[in-house]
């Protein structure tokens, strides 16, 4: 019987984050880009439960999660993408050539990102902490947030790259922190499509 009286959404599988790691460092963008059309779509099937679903636990939890994800997650690919909707964000070659256009000035780029995008990751983590979750969100949640702090990371050494660049940007030099931005990008959307997924189960609980 359905929650709510709500249609069960088609599941969408994704790879294994193995297959994806050798997608991103061979450069296979076609078979990447598909995985993350996928993982996109199961993204737009979770904005969609959670704001159809009622004052249940899961579709509160639901909400509370996709709002963290507007506010601190997508606000930092904003601010550190300016003037490009995400939405088009298909491929990791994409989202390297995205980062490395405005890389251009590398420490002034370096300087944006840290003094005005940085926060919006770091603010992600205490409200993830605070949630209490029943057993069958908490690997999806956890896994959120490694991805979050696998973001920080990864942006951390990005941008001390940048600090250290004399002249031009090139982004051959920086392909190590690139792979790593564009795999906790994926991984965070690999997560919330997990949490997408327990929640789905529950509408036909």
């Amino acid at each position: 019987m359905s929650d709510g009286g709500f249609t069960p959404l088609t599941p969408i599988g994704g790879p294994s984050l193995e297959q994806e790691e050798k997608a991103l460092r061979s450069g296979r963008g076609r078979m990447l880009a598909a995985m993350i059309v996928a993982v996109l779509a199961a993204g737009a099937g979770f904005a969609w439960f959670v704001s159809s679903s009622g004052p249940s636990e899961y579709g509160q939890l639901g909400r509370q999660i996709n709002g963290m994800r507007a506010e601190h997650f997508d606000a930092f690919w904003a601010c550190a993408l300016p003037r490009e909707d995400l939405r088009d964000l298909r491929n990791d070659q994409q989202l390297r050539s995205e980062i490395a256009e405005r890389a251009a000035q590398p420490r002034a780029y370096a300087q944006h990102v840290r003094g005005q995008c940085m926060v919006h990751l770091d603010e992600h983590l205490p409200p993830l902490d605070a949630l209490i979750l029943p057993d069958d969100l908490q690997p999806g949640v956890r896994d959120l947030r490694t991805a979050v702090e696998a973001q920080r990371s990864a942006w951390s050494a990005f941008l001390a790259r940048l600090d250290q660049t004399e002249g031009g940007f090139v982004a051959e030099d920086a392909e190590d922190e690139l792979t790593a931005i564009a795999r906790g990008w994926y991984e965070y959307k690999v997560a919330h499509s997990a949490i997408n997924d327990v929640l789905r189960a529950h509408i036909d609980d």
